[in-house]
């Protein structure tokens, strides 16, 4: 197995992982602002947050996460799809949804809110996975 990191690979799963957060939270928006308690008026204001530093931050958190990722599948070898959503699953289930789960609970939030993030967090997690497999062994393949 090549044990070298796919940056391409990296940040196109980044990519998709931003992609698809547009569409889910699209999707998910009404949902999800009561379950956070953000109103109208909170999310056009995102309180006084720079839409360049929270969309930035977020590419760069994604890329954190993929990063990651692709070290994980290095450490456990993974090499094809299966593995792939396999080690998704798993860094989903110890990582992300537990997470979200008790910061939303000792914040008092809905665990609807948890179901919503952590569902766009498996599937991101899951589609940058394939990624990630898919690229690295197009790589292999060519070298």
């Amino acid at each position: 197995m090549n044990s070298k990191i796919n940056y391409t690979a990296v940040g196109l799963a980044a990519i998709a992982m931003w992609v698809l957060g547009a569409v889910w939270y699209n999707v998910f928006s009404a949902q999800w602002m009561a379950y956070a308690g953000i109103t109208e008026d909170m999310r056009k204001n995102l309180n006084g947050m720079d839409n360049a530093i929270m969309y930035g931050g977020s590419i760069v958190a994604f890329f954190i996460t993929f990063y990651v990722q692709s070290h994980i599948h290095r450490a456990f070898m993974v090499q094809d799809v299966k593995g792939a959503l396999q080690a998704a699953v798993w860094s989903w289930l110890g990582f992300a949804v537990t997470v979200m789960y008790v910061n939303n609970s000792y914040q008092g939030k809905s665990v609807l809110l948890t179901l919503i993030d952590s569902g766009y967090w498996l599937i991101g997690m899951a589609i940058g996975g394939v990624i990630l497999v898919k690229m690295q062994k197009k790589e292999t393949a060519a070298a």
